[in-house]
């Protein structure tokens, strides 16, 4: 199979994949999903150009936040909100009257406030994202909420799936080989976190898309050097992120080092740096530049985000005192466990020993790198992987002296998942011989596929089906075939489409299903595929 043929497969098993996530996960399942389509919805059908933060949130909004049974994470909620675990432990009788009671919710309760409820958070988001949405859900008309939530789900990761063939481009970029890039291509295709953390409605899948591109873009700059028409380029994409998702500041300290580079090394041509430089930062100003200046405004801090306007008060000096009492190690593992499997806003985990084999291979991965830890393209990567780690880092101050937690959400990496499934891939092909690198990449798939296959059957689906629930002390039951045959299968597809609107029905679902397993098997063949063809080539190479 021709590499470039094959990222285009890649890219239909992504959208396959992800289509599937879309139909089957519960309503507002993704993180923070109700508020984030509470933003869209009050743009879209109110006219509101900028939300305030501490707008209510839409009356069905509520309504379904009352019905619907909900992630674990929200199990705080008052009543008479309940979990997935309270929902299927109900009389049926209750389920049919919130089931009842949802599917009869008034398409002009869209337009109106819920009184009492919560407030659409969300709303502290830079607008772009929202921006997009509004039109598309104004379009959906007084389609059902289950319906409207869909639609907005599925645009979602289209979006999304625009960051595979920007993979691609970064893996060949770096790797000067299209079979291994293709390789990397399907790894981030494969990523069961990755397909959680876009298929919902939320500003995610956007500004994936964006850093993937600008992380593109700073390794083109590097190769090809700076001019004025690339600075304007990555400075408008660069602004385009800032207005999507505060998180892009992370890149700013990888975009100096890169300038400071290439100061450094293009002697005859430092005045065309310095003015380029200067294009970058006013062109991403002129796209971003009046949010921030209303957040310093509005609210003291420059994010905006709730973490750093409860900590505006507190300088830098008392935040560093306090980073001895972080247990690093702890943040460090919850964010990399949360960025390989976490299951959605249900906080669904799998046994330790699973993440520890992805820790491992990402140790020798990281072993294998010093390799090629001179090369220009690699260090370009390194610089913005470890800007974004160190964003992590700072994340985890911030919610440890606000929340008193260590941890940070890792599935916040996947902004940066071209620069780490190319890093990952360029190490752990340093410790194969030439012939044989292509390896790297199916050991890639092969792990991420099989999680996925596990996860979606053992654990996400029999809780969402009601088959298994969370224990006293909070861990989730394991899955048993008593669990599934009291259940039964027939039942279980029923149980995914309540709370779903009209459109997800037993045919459908069981479609996409099926497409999602043609899918997630298909990235292991084109993997396996691609391998041969590079073995081919090294052994033509030879």
């Amino acid at each position: 199979m021709h590499p470039r043929r094959a990222v285009f497969v890649i890219w239909l098993c992504f959208t396959a994949r992800a289509f599937f996530y879309s139909a089957a996960l519960p309503l507002w399942e993704g993180f923070d999903e109700w508020a984030h389509f509470a933003v869209i919805q009050r743009m879209a059908l109110r006219g509101e150009v900028l939300v305030s933060r501490d707008s209510p949130v839409p009356r069905d909004v509520q309504a379904s936040l009352e019905l619907a049974p909900l992630p674990w994470d929200l199990r705080n909620l008052p009543q008479p909100s309940v979990t997935q675990d309270a929902y299927w432990n109900s009389p049926d009788e209750e389920r049919h009257r919130r089931e009842a009671a949802f599917k009869a919710l008034p398409a002009a309760w869209g337009r109106e406030d819920a009184v009492g409820g919560l407030p659409a958070y969300e709303a502290l988001q830079p607008p772009l994202y929202y921006w997009l949405m509004s039109p598309v859900l104004r379009l959906a008309g007084d389609a059902s909420l289950g319906d409207r939530v869909l639609l907005l789900r599925l645009l979602s990761s289209l979006i999304a799936s625009l960051a595979i063939p920007l993979v691609f481009l970064i893996g060949g970029t770096v790797l000067g080989d299209d079979a291994i890039a293709a390789g990397c291509a399907a790894v981030a295709a494969a990523m069961p976190e990755f397909a959680i953390d876009i298929a919902r409605v939320g500003n995610e899948c956007l500004a994936v898309v964006l850093f993937t591109l600008l992380t593109w873009m700073v390794l083109e700059l590097m190769l090809a050097g700076l001019n004025y028409s690339r600075a304007i380029f990555l400075g408008v994409v660069l602004g385009l992120g800032l207005v999507t998702k505060a998180y892009f500041l992370a890149a700013l300290p990888a975009i100096v080092l890169l300038l400071a580079y290439e100061f450094w090394r293009a002697r005859g041509r430092r005045r065309t740096v310095l003015i380029s430089g200067l294009i970058i930062g006013c062109t991403s100003a002129a796209f971003a530049g009046w949010w921030y200046v209303r957040n310093l405004l509005t609210t003291g801090t420059w994010s905006g985000l709730s973490e750093a306007l409860m900590l505006r008060k507190m300088g830098a000096g008392t935040m560093l005192a306090q980073a001895g009492a972080v247990d690093w190690r702890g943040a460090i593992d919850a964010i990399l466990l949360s960025h390989i499997w976490f299951g959605g806003w249900s906080s669904l985990t799998v046994r330790s020993w699973m993440y520890h084999v992805f820790y491992a291979v990402i140790l020798v991965a990281a072993i294998g790198l010093v390799r090629y830890v001179r090369q220009p393209p690699v260090l370009a990567l390194l610089a913005i992987y470890g800007s974004f780690w160190a964003a992590q880092l700072y994340n985890v101050m911030l919610e440890f002296l606000s929340k008193g937690v260590a941890a940070s959400m890792g599935w916040y990496l996947y902004a940066v998942v071209g620069a780490e499934v190319t890093l990952a891939i360029a190490g752990l092909s340093a410790l194969f011989p030439k012939k044989w690198r292509h390896w790297a990449a199916i050991i890639g798939v092969l792990l991420f596929t099989v999680l996925d296959l596990y996860t979606v059957h053992a654990v996400a689906i029999p809780y969402y089906t009601g088959m298994i629930a969370h224990r006293p002390d909070g861990a989730l039951a394991a899955v048993h075939f008593d669990d599934i045959a009291r259940v039964g299968l027939h039942a279980a597809v029923q149980r995914l489409e309540i709370f779903k609107g009209i459109v997800i029905r037993d045919p459908l679902l069981i479609g996409l299903w099926i497409f999602y397993i043609m899918a997630t098997v298909g990235l292991m063949v084109i993997a396996a595929r691609l391998g041969k063809v590079r073995s081919e080539a090294g052994s033509d190479d030879s």
